[in-house]
């Protein structure tokens, strides 16, 4: 099954998870638009870098509450070029100097408690799960498919009226699937990869003003370690083994948000 197949199915179970909530009188809803820096390392010998700027898209919606339990959805659509800096894949192994096209979604329901502190704004303790999903192109014939699982906890501000918007927290990656198309590039074989699971911080801030608008900054990240070795056999380089190295993304973003009030 294909990395957006599956990708899709994680999607639909999302979004009937989110349509199948208790109905409610009035839904907190925006939109947004902005640009992101994305950075992504790989811990390899030369070291693979990537460095650019993507667009963003942004889709969110949270129950009206002024406390207790509700529900959120968060969904972002992100493509773009970025600069890649590394080596050839097989020996002599030379530097490369290239570009990566990327491609990818991210969509994510949350259960939230909302609750007071003193005269501060409301404060809502997050557990999020959701699906992230992209490809990296790197060329006519190499590209990756990865499928990640995650789930997140936090403690953010979500309020809808003017002032600070700010959180933070950590997210675990508790199912990766990455599908490396190796017979595109004269393997015999094709195993899909499983990159080690670790924990990464998220964080953003932002400010609403009195009208519909508010700016955001955000970071967020994915930590992999190195996933497990699979002998495969190439037509011209014999047998090897292959595997994801341990790896790193951080997309660091800015964004224009649109509230539907």
């Amino acid at each position: 099954m294909s990395a957006w197949r599956r990708g899709g199915l994680g999607l639909a179970l999302l979004t009937a998870l989110f349509v199948g909530a208790p109905p409610v009188a009035h839904a907190d809803l925006r939109a947004g638009v902005g640009t992101e820096f994305l950075s992504w390392k790989e811990d390899t010998t030369p070291e693979v870098k990537e460095n650019g700027g993507l667009i963003a898209f942004a889709l969110e919606g949270t129950q009206a509450s002024d406390g207790g339990l509700l529900l959120a959805y968060r969904g972002r659509l992100y493509a773009g070029v970025v600069q890649y800096e590394g080596s050839e894949l097989f020996p002599p192994r030379r530097p490369v100097t290239s570009t990566t096209e990327y491609l990818g979604t991210s969509q994510e329901v949350q259960g939230r408690y909302r609750f007071l502190v003193g005269d501060l704004r409301p404060l809502d303790l997050v557990l999020g799960v959701g699906v992230d999903l992209w490809q990296r192109k790197l060329s006519a014939s190499q590209k990756e498919d990865f499928v990640i699982g995650y789930a997140r906890l936090g403690l953010e501000s979500d309020s809808d009226v003017k002032g600070v918007l700010a959180g933070g927290g950590l997210k675990y990656p508790f199912y990766t699937w990455e599908n490396a198309h190796l017979t595109d590039i004269g393997f015999t074989t094709n195993p899909i990869l499983e990159p080690g699971k670790q924990v990464s911080p998220y964080a953003f801030f932002g400010y609403r003003f009195e009208s519909p608008f508010a700016l955001m900054l955000y970071v967020d990240t994915f930590r992999f370690g190195r996933s497990q070795l699979e002998p495969v056999t190439h037509t011209t380089q014999g047998a090897l083994a292959a595997f994801q190295p341990a790896s790193t993304r951080v997309n660091v973003g800015f964004r224009v948000v649109f509230y539907f009030d």
